[in-house]
């Protein structure tokens, strides 16, 4: 307690919860006559959560939505070659089991050629789950190492037991955020699931949880992981090593601890355009890449969803095409208004930013208009990094090494030039840099060293 004629302390400025920011150079050349501009912004999305209880303990039905999640492990008889495999994944689920919060529901499941709710123990078609504890978690895990693989892969039944279980939670799941885990060292297989039928499965999950998925291994398919996880909103990751004591226990146990952490729920990105716009496209472009599909679109409003939130920030890049009025010239003209949006009765409550807009000041000043706000550049080389690495992968493939040493020069330049060190790393699997910027195709590329680096191209680096 301060003495008498001590001042009281007072803490310095609280930064809010949320924060919107909008990333643009508003000035654009005056087309000709019958033509549009193009206009690029970056739109900023930041939350701040709050320092609260610990996270090992699930919140109040009046504090946030509550928790749950729903381990899908591969168990197909792929599993057993080499020998630790197993091993590595029942370590790591265990660690993921581990890191699920007091008071959160969670299931395990192992996935065959048909699924199979290891934890909690239920008849067919049954649609528990489990109250975390210590003595559940421990059960899990040991109802986990009983389980014996074989069978083959079928991934999309997976998914849909995961959807099942979710149903199953109170009030049909409505008030929980839901959250899937996927580890698998295959692909589907002919004869148990079709490309189709796991397209069908995912389009079904939409909306209803996310999804991270794990290769492990190198018999996995990064078209199969990608296509869950751009359509569930997760992440895709892939580990090689098939050792118990590996890194990744640890990575299952923070994408669980992390998906538990995203207790903001409900946040929408408003777009109004005015009669001098048009959008031609918005997507997240931060910390994954993502495709947004509006979930209300009427002649000038978009508004997308966006998935929970929790300590974090994500960038969007908005794409317009803007139209030039006669005596338009020098004045500031919207052209579209950026807000956030949120049901009032979701929990818990959160003070909203002001709407930013996003203008045009048309100029006939070369100097002007020819500049590119850092953030706004900064992404677009991103997207021409992940294009010519896509180039490079198919000219790889059709052994067409003259294409691919160019296309994979070009992304390690970009990689250089964004700083995106990660993305390099993975590019000197596949070349060696020249001291003139050019690039030689190693002699021996490994398929798991050009998949692990199409993962990573769904990643992006931040400009700040």
């Amino acid at each position: 307690m301060a003495g008498e004629g001590t001042p009281a302390a007072h803490p310095g400025p609280v930064e809010p919860p949320v924060l919107l920011e909008v990333s643009q150079v508003p000035e654009l050349p005056v087309p000709d006559p019958g033509h549009e501009a193009r206009m690029y912004a970056v739109v900023t999305v930041t939350v701040r959560r709050p320092a609260g209880p610990d996270t090992r303990r699930a919140p109040a039905p009046d504090q946030g939505p509550r928790h749950a999640v729903v381990f899908l492990i591969d168990h197909s008889s792929s599993m057993v070659n080499p020998p630790t495999r197993m091993a590595t994944a029942r370590n790591a689920a265990a660690a993921a089991v581990q890191a699920v919060p007091d008071g959160a529901y969670f299931a395990v499941v192992a996935g065959r050629d048909r699924p199979a709710t290891v934890y909690p123990e239920q008849p067919p078609g049954g649609r528990t789950l489990a109250l975390a504890d210590d003595m559940t978690r421990r059960a899990a895990e040991d109802a986990l190492r009983a389980c014996h693989p074989g069978g083959g892969t079928a991934i999309g039944s997976w998914l849909g037991r995961a959807r099942e279980l979710f149903a199953g939670l109170p009030g049909g799941g409505a008030d929980f955020v839901r959250h899937a885990l996927l580890l698998t060292d295959g692909r589907n297989e002919p004869g148990y699931e079709s490309r189709e039928e796991l397209t069908a499965a995912i389009a079904d999950c939409a909306g209803q949880f996310t999804c991270d998925a794990v290769g492990i291994g190198d018999g996995w398919d990064t078209g199969e992981l990608l296509l869950i996880t751009t359509g569930l909103n997760g992440t895709a990751h892939a580990f090689e090593e098939s050792d118990p004591t590996g890194p990744l226990p640890a990575r299952l146990h923070d994408l669980t601890r992390q998906a538990a952490e995203r207790d903001l729920t409900g946040l929408r990105l408003r777009l109004y355009r005015s009669d001098n716009a048009e959008l031609r496209s918005f997507a997240q472009v931060h910390p994954t890449r993502r495709t947004l599909r509006p979930v209300e679109e009427t002649e000038f409003l978009r508004e997308f969803a966006t998935e929970p939130w929790g300590d974090e920030t994500r960038s969007y890049l908005l794409s317009l095409s803007a139209r030039h009025t006669a005596g338009a010239g020098g004045a500031e003209l919207m052209l579209t208004e950026v807000e956030l949006v949120r049901d009032a009765a979701v929990r818990p409550t959160v003070e909203l930013p002001p709407s930013r807009p996003v203008v045009v000041r048309w100029s006939g000043d070369h100097g002007l208009y020819s500049r590119v706000h850092p953030d706004v550049g900064h992404f677009l080389h991103q997207e021409d990094l992940v294009r010519y690495f896509e180039e490079g992968c198919a000219a790889l493939r059709a052994q067409d090494d003259g294409t691919a040493r160019r296309a994979l020069g070009r992304a390690w330049q970009l990689a250089v030039e964004v700083g995106d060190d990660a993305m390099r790393e993975h590019l000197e699997k596949l070349v060696e840099p020249r001291a003139d910027g050019a690039v030689e195709l190693h002699a021996r590329i490994r398929r798991f060293d050009i998949e692990t680096a199409r993962i990573r191209t769904s990643y992006t680096k931040s400009h700040r």
